[in-house]
Parts: structure tokens; C-alpha cells; sequence
């Protein structure tokens, strides 16, 4: 089952690198233009937060996408040991384009699956998630007990 469910993250991440390529946004860089697109003038701490990866990734991240003319990195305003992260109206403009590409990815994924289908799909993989990141914060001891109790 896992394996089917790598490869299936694969294809998916394959065919939305590839979109993503036509307008010049690497692999990582969508989730983080999407967050700040949620959420212009966020903290790179709280960036990095959101998005589950290490500060030094988010601040290297960042600064490649404010080379590419789509972010800008600002000091706080109360902190000035902080950065915020603010779209470039280009920056705006490519946001729109990843959601789209991730839109179409999600309908070529699941072309043919109904509407009952999607749903249920979606509360499984919501659970195998909420299982694997319960088990990776348990204690080693508690996630033996987890499982023989499985």
C-alpha cells in the first residue's frame, strides 16, 4: 500500500513540476508562493512553520524567489531581527498560475472518479496523514504499544 501510495506522490509531483517549469517555478517554490499568497507580509519563522520545513530552506527559498523578481524580503517593522515575505505584483500574477496548475493536476488525477469518490479519497488520505504524523512525534515505546494494540 505504501508503495502504491509513493508512487502515486510521484506521478502527481512529476506532472506538477512540469507545469510548473512553463512558468519558471521550481519544485517547493509553489507551496511557498501559495503561502504568502495567503498570507502577504508573513514571517519567514512562521513561513517556515506553516510549510513544515527547516528556517534556513525558507530563507534560501525565499531569496531565490526574490532573485526571480516574485517576492520581497522586508524587516519587520516591531522586530528588526525579522523578515517578512511580500509577493511582487509579478509575484501575484504567478501565484494565480500555480493554483491553476495544481487545479489541473488535481482533475487529471482523479479524471473519472465521482464526486463520492474524491471525498472519500481525500478523508483517507487525511488519515493516513494524521496517522504517519502521530507516529512520528510518539515515543519509540508508544509506537510499539501503538502497533501491537493494531
Amino acid at each position: 500500500m505504501t508503495t502504491q501510495l509513493s508512487l502515486a506522490a510521484r506521478s502527481a509531483r512529476t506532472a506538477l513540476s512540469q507545469r510548473l517549469a512553463q512558468i519558471d517555478v521550481y519544485p517547493g517554490q509553489d507551496a511557498v508562493l501559495l503561502a504568502i499568497g495567503e498570507e502577504d507580509g508573513i514571517s519567514l519563522r512562521d513561513l517556515a512553520e506553516r510549510l513544515s520545513v527547516r528556517p534556513p530552506t525558507i530563507t534560501k527559498t525565499v531569496t531565490r524567489l526574490a532573485s526571480q523578481g516574485l517576492v520581497e524580503k522586508r524587516l519587520s517593522d516591531s522586530d528588526g531581527r525579522q523578515n517578512h515575505a511580500h509577493l511582487t505584483e509579478r509575484g501575484a500574477a504567478i501565484v494565480d498560475a500555480v493554483g491553476k496548475s495544481r487545479k489541473r493536476i488535481e482533475r487529471e488525477a482523479l479524471k473519472g472518479f465521482s464526486n463520492k469518490e474524491r471525498k472519500a479519497l481525500r478523508k483517507l488520505l487525511e488519515r493516513v496523514t494524521a496517522n504517519l504524523d502521530g507516529a512520528s512525534t510518539l515515543p519509540a515505546a508508544a509506537r510499539s504499544a501503538a502497533e501491537d494494540n493494531d
